[in-house]
């Protein structure tokens, strides 16, 4: 029994050492676990920050390879760090070649009004110790920063400055961070600068290669035109040689036909010409008349209309040469033209007009079986060919201006004749109405109401009367060269006032608007009276055929050192065959309506005392019904002032033109 006992006992000892055996292996490997635990930790942190540090070298290094401008450079430099190292803020400055100054490039997250201010290095001491020590600057702490510089060798360009709101600490990977930051930036910096130059150097070889081509083109073409020139020279002196023959023959030709018939036979050898023809324009410039032609599908005295289509029609209207240099240019740009030649065979044609006077009277056309390149010297040639042409049947036409002049004459004659018949009608008319009232008054049988009317009738016809009178004796000074000018400085605007002003009565009486635009303070030299009179005229000619409800507008307006004094109305107008003798003496535009009376000398007279004061006059109408503008224009004295009339004056002046346009309005309501 002890015997089992002590067996027993031997077996529990035994498994309590082989327990704590297990139980030190275990702690043992527990131990062994955790150091290996805590270093595998470790080294996972060691590699994360590691994996940090490679990351954000990457992505500045990326930012930075992509940029290719300076401007792109420095937009990395700031935008990288400012993301990298989470600040709030940053700027970035550039040196300037002296290295005294630090001036603002580039600046993100400031607050408006409140970006950072560049300036000399001594105003800004971090940047200055930044510059002095060639290595970064950091400031730890409440509003913590880090001024870095970009140095290209030994020399700092530039200055990245990266600023926090909060308290910032900066780590040894930071540190390192902003190391990597100064040199890559830099380098980008000057990559690109250097890219920047490269670019600029090759616009600039590239402008020279340019200009070296342009002149090797010039020399080629100065020997190209050398050899032309000798080529032209012998050309020149042929053509020379058959235009005096040409010349010769027309100063021998005396008749049109001889005329027409050498400018036909010496113009197209002149020319080296096919065929030739000489058309004139007749029926009052409506059709063109063959007078001469030499060449097949051509006949003398064939008419042709003047219509679109035709080169000749296309001359006159433009009075310049026509030039058609081949059948397919003839067919699209003068078709009826082209056909008329197409039965001779002719490809190509020069039509040119012949002026007399600056008037198209006819044209000289030359047909040509090839086609032709009309230069510059062959052109001219041409025209010079017309040129004679020209003045050639216009000395034939001599005999025919004689006739002309003769026919003037008689039409003189018969238009002084109308003359007198008016004047006496004139005259007559509101003398027998004097007559007529006076011997009323005399026999004292008139009513008293009727009395005042009788007065009345006799002063306006004898006003109508002494106005004509004066127009007549006005009419004898200017045709005898007595009107004498008593010339001194006047305010145009204030000429051009008062004469309005005394007109309004007038006008508001007839129910038309009388309207004066602004005008510029301008003064001349002439004769106050005078003047008066030519704007009297217009106006009262205006206010004569302008109906109730119309409308008169007088404006100056200056240019080159002249006014222009435009009267406008409204009224019947002009027709446009009339216009050109608007201002002929005894011309009236219908002189066989005597509905508004006159002797037909007011526009004549008013021309002749504007040209007195080194003016002109015109009218413009676009006829019957569209009204009418006459311009008078004078020259204006070198300094333009004021009008002499101070300004209360002239409010006043614009307040009663203002009522009586007042009035206007109502009385035509």
């Amino acid at each position: 029994m002890n015997g089992l006992l002590n067996a027993g006992s031997e077996v529990s000892r035994f498994q309590i050492i082989a327990i704590a055996s297990l139980a030190a292996i275990l702690v043992w490997l527990a131990l062994r676990m955790y150091r290996r635990m805590h270093a595998d930790r470790d080294s996972l942190v060691v590699a994360e920050r590691a994996a940090l540090r490679a990351t954000r070298t990457a992505e500045l290094t990326a930012g930075l390879a992509l940029a290719r401008t300076p401007a792109a450079a420095i937009e990395a430099s700031i935008q990288e760090p400012l993301h990298a190292l989470g600040a709030e803020c940053g700027v970035m400055f550039l040196m300037s070649s002296d290295g005294s100054r630090a001036d603002v490039a580039r600046c993100v997250g400031y607050t408006p009004g409140r970006e950072p201010l560049g300036g000399p290095l001594t105003e800004h001491p971090t940047l200055h110790d930044a510059v002095g020590r060639g290595a970064p600057i950091l400031v730890e702490g409440p509003r913590g920063s880090a001024t870095i510089p970009l140095l290209i060798g030994s020399r700092v360009v530039a200055l990245a400055r990266l600023e926090y709101k909060g308290s910032r600490r900066f780590t040894a990977d930071d540190r390192e961070y902003l190391e990597t930051l100064g040199i890559r930036a830099a380098q980008a910096l000057d990559r690109t600068w250097q890219f920047e130059y490269a670019l600029r150097a090759r616009a600039e070889a590239e402008t020279q290669r340019a200009r070296a081509d342009q002149e090797i083109s010039e020399r080629e073409k100065i020997e190209i035109a050398l050899r032309a020139s000798e080529a032209r020279g012998r050309a020149l002196a042929a053509r020379t040689s058959r235009l005096h023959a040409l010349t010769a023959a027309l100063s021998e030709s005396v008749t049109l036909d001889a005329v027409a018939h050498e400018v036909v036979h010496q113009g197209r050898v002149a020319v080296g010409a096919v065929a030739a023809e000489v058309a004139l324009l007749v029926d009052e410039d409506t059709a063109f008349e063959t007078i001469s032609a030499e060449g097949a599908g051509f006949e003398n005295h064939r008419r042709v209309p003047v219509e679109r289509g035709l080169c000749g029609t296309d001359a006159v209207e433009k009075k310049e040469a026509v030039f058609v240099s081949s059948f397919e240019e003839w067919q699209e740009r003068y078709p009826t033209s082209a056909s008329l030649a197409a039965d001779g065979g002719y490809v190509s044609s020069a039509t040119l007009p012949l002026l007399t006077g600056g008037r198209a009277t006819g044209v000289l056309a030359f047909f040509f079986t090839m086609p032709v390149s009309y230069d510059e010297e062959y052109r001219a040639l041409l025209v010079s060919v017309a040129q004679h042409c020209a003045q050639a049947l216009d000395r034939a036409r001599l005999y025919e201006s004689a006739q002309k002049a003769r026919a003037d004459a008689e039409s003189a004659n018969r238009l002084k004749d109308e003359f007198v018949s008016i004047v006496s009608h004139e005259l007559r008319s509101p003398l027998n109405a004097i007559l007529g009232w006076s011997a009323m008054l005399l026999r004292k049988t008139m009513e008293p109401s009727m009395t005042a009317r009788a007065v009345q009738a006799v002063h306006d016809n004898a006003t109508r009367q002494s106005r004509l009178i004066e127009e007549l004796l006005d009419f004898s000074r200017v045709s005898s060269g007595r009107l004498a000018l008593v010339r001194e400085e006047i305010p145009l605007r204030d000429l051009i006032r008062g004469v309005v002003e005394s007109m309004i009565p007038e006008t508001a009486d007839k129910g038309v608007t009388l309207q004066l635009l602004e005008m510029p303070p301008l003064r001349i030299d002439g004769d106050l009276q005078r003047l008066e009179q030519v704007l009297f005229n217009l106006l009262g000619n205006a206010l004569k055929f302008t109906a109730k409800g119309g409308r008169i507008t007088v404006a100056v307006e200056r240019h080159d050192g002249m006014a222009d004094i435009r009267v406008t109305d409204s009224g019947r107008g002009i027709d446009p065959d009339f216009l050109p003798f608007v201002f002929d003496r005894f011309r009236q535009g219908d002189p066989n309506s005597r509905e508004h009376g006159g002797l037909g000398l007011g526009l004549s007279i008013a021309r002749q005392l504007v040209e007195a004061h080194d003016g002109s006059i015109r009218v413009e109408s676009a006829g019957l019904g569209h009204g009418s503008t006459f311009i008078v224009t004078l020259p204006v004295l070198s300094t333009p002032t004021d009008g002499l009339r101070p300004p209360a004056a002239d409010t006043a002046r614009e307040g009663a033109m203002e009522l009586f346009a007042g009035f206007q309005r109502d009385e035509q309501r």
